[in-house]
């Protein structure tokens, strides 16, 4: 990452998404779900707490880190990052809570309207500092880049469709058929959103961490053409939507490229692990080849899900939420989180002392089990849907919550630099995920 700023804000925006992780993972126990209980409204609004709070907000909290990066330039309007990850979190909290109105909790209905639209302006905010990055003529040129590009237009599809949803479930003059849009809902945030960035994202990532060259290949190239066939069929998804069409033979379409494009996409990243320059993968590369299975398998049980629904959907969204996005993600904000850490502290230092390397921020032996049980949990909780087995899909949740708590308090561990030695940590240390007040961030001078 060298030569571009860095984002004040990443760290809240992460600290944010861990915060909803642990907590929906508590009230998912809490609550006694079980693998026939998705469509309680307490489990609605666990599983948007999840979805939204967790996955999207670190999903947009990263494209604000690493944009600036795959653009080659500063992050446009970044005094909006603040401004959006309030209105994230209050309308993620606002729609989560809303859902049980849908329980006859009539003082949760305000929230239940009010939630689209603090996302939706949140949405907006990032989508002008994101879009305004990254277009331009060079960056354009970039699958990657128009990776991203399309998964923005994926979370407006999102929006839109969760919106309609809203409208129809309080009773608004605004209504859809619900078994029509929520396949569409879910196809936009799990592929047409959270995938795409994570896929374009990756891209750059994962050729630093490996150390592999970055050259754009007719893999990447096809994957993007791909994506952008897929948005276009799901856009064309809701204006059918919006006419009272069915949607099925999109979803068949689909279900084609998402088989397609995940078999391109692994092939790339096989072939970036064989150009690799460093022998041995640290640890977040390790867990992520766990993470590319689960992206796999969930594909794998796409047709099912469309054709048959029931508990083969639950399974296949549980493996591509829990399995391949959160596994992804918790990898690699170890490793992010160990650098901004890094550069945040120690990169004003060079050459005026000697400095850790980043790797020794982190402690593997401790993040490493805790990715385990992660992996094994989302293993576990995906077969346990699959065949309806209740005492098997608690034993994940538990399990899962264990590895997010283990893992939160590693990334705590990594800002307080309790991995160091006592003479090699600095009198002072910066907040722990707020920006600091008295020095600006630093640039990124090395490589990650």
């Amino acid at each position: 990452m060298p030569g571009k700023s860095l984002s004040p804000w990443t760290l809240s925006w992460f600290g944010a998404a861990m915060m909803a992780l642990v907590l929906s993972l508590l009230l998912a126990l809490a609550t006694g779900i079980g693998p026939e209980d998705f469509d309680r409204p307490e489990a609605l609004a666990i599983v948007h707490l999840f979805a939204l709070g967790w996955l999207a907000q670190v999903m947009l909290g990263a494209l604000v880190q690493f944009v600036p990066v795959l653009a080659a330039r500063p992050l446009a309007f970044s005094r909006l990052a603040l401004p959006a990850l309030l209105t994230s979190s209050f309308g993620t909290l606002a729609l989560a809570g809303g859902f049980l109105s849908l329980d006859g909790y009539d003082i949760a209905r305000p929230f239940f309207l009010l939630g689209p639209v603090a996302l939706g302006l949140s949405f907006a905010m990032l989508a002008v500092m994101i879009l305004s990055t990254l277009i331009t003529r060079q960056t354009l040129r970039l699958p990657e880049v128009r990776m991203v590009i399309v998964a923005l237009a994926g979370l407006a599809g999102l929006w839109l469709s969760g919106a309609a949803m809203v409208s129809t479930l309080t009773g608004s003059r605004l209504a859809v058929d619900i078994s029509q849009a929520l396949p569409l809902h879910m196809l936009f945030g799990i592929g047409g959103f959270l995938t795409f960035a994570a896929c374009g994202v990756s891209y750059k990532l994962f050729a630093m961490f490996l150390l592999a060259p970055e050259a754009a290949s007719w893999q990447r190239r096809a994957v993007f053409a791909l994506a952008a066939l897929m948005a276009g069929l799901m856009m064309t998804g809701l204006v059918m939507l919006a006419g009272a069409g069915s949607v099925a033979p999109l979803l068949i379409g689909v279900c084609g490229i998402s088989l397609a494009g995940c078999a391109l996409y692994l092939d790339d990243v096989r072939r970036l692990w064989r150009a690799r320059r460093r022998p041995t993968p640290e640890l977040n590369m390790s867990c992520s080849r766990v993470a590319l299975a689960f992206l796999a398998l969930s594909v794998l049980l796409l047709p099912f899900a469309i054709w048959q629904g029931g508990a083969l959907a639950r399974a296949s969204v549980f493996a591509a939420l829990v399995g391949w996005l959160s596994t992804l993600t918790l990898a690699q904000m170890i490793r992010i989180t160990a650098f901004l850490t890094w550069i945040q502290i120690f990169a004003p230092l060079i050459g005026r002392r000697k400095v850790p390397v980043v790797q020794s921020l982190t402690h593997p032996r401790r993040a490493g089990p805790a990715l385990t049980i992660w992996s094994l949990s989302a293993g576990i909780g995906t077969l346990s849907l699959a065949t309806g087995f209740h005492a098997g899909f608690r034993l994940a949740l538990c399990g899962l919550l264990i590895a997010a708590t283990q893992i939160l308090c590693e990334l705590v561990a990594i800002r307080c630099l309790s991995h160091l030695a006592p003479p090699e940590r600095p009198a002072r240390l910066p907040p722990l995920i707020l920006p600091s007040l008295m020095n600006p961030p630093h640039s990124a001078e090395n490589q990650i």
